[in-house]
């Protein structure tokens, strides 16, 4: 069975992330779709500290090694992501920056939220994943703080909670074949 990680991307105090996260594995939940949150605060990662970058894969600090082996297991991944200041929010960013070999070969998909709708994280977020050899999926799941959130509920409207369902069928496929692909790799 094909297993998504949902990589939460806003620990900061208040943040909306959680219901954003939520939804997302409700959606995934109602159709059968194996997955997992993964939360980098669980990790304790402090700003980027290991001395070799995390595409060596020569992870030197036990809170790498731990919240690696957490990313690794997944065939795919969904990143909800805030857009902050026109980018991708700086702990998620420091986040990623700790691993690396454990996306190669996997499609990554994005659920983000902003003034305008996150699409400037997503940007920023495609050119980071193709520097670890994943593979972004095109569409995205994208929601506007002005008319998908309600006195700070997150409530999508129809139009936006629609891009969901073409996106997870474009990274459950692409999880598929990029099995094949790893397996050839070895």
């Amino acid at each position: 069975m094909t297993r998504i990680g949902i990589i939460a991307g806003s620990n900061r105090p208040g943040a909306l992330n959680p219901q954003v996260v939520d939804w997302v594995k409700a959606q995934l939940d109602e159709r059968g779709v194996e997955n997992e949150v993964l939360r980098y605060a669980d990790f304790d990662l402090p700003i980027l500290d290991e001395p070799i970058p995390g595409g060596a894969h020569q992870y030197q600090n036990a809170h790498t090694v731990a919240w690696g082996a957490a990313v690794e297991p997944f065939d795919g991944y969904i990143v909800v992501t805030p857009e902050y200041n026109h980018s991708v929010p700086g702990p998620l960013k420091n986040a990623i920056d700790f691993v690396g070999t454990e996306f190669a070969h996997k499609p990554v998909a994005f659920a983000s939220y902003g003034a305008d709708k996150g699409v400037r994280a997503v940007e920023a977020w495609r050119l980071a994943f193709a520097n670890f050899r994943a593979a972004t999926v095109r569409g995205t799941a994208s929601f506007s703080i002005f008319t998908d959130f309600t006195d700070g509920a997150f409530a999508p409207e129809e139009v936006s909670a629609q891009t969901f369902e073409p996106m997870l069928e474009d990274l459950l496929a692409w999880a598929e074949g990029f099995k094949t692909v790893r397996a050839a790799q070895g």
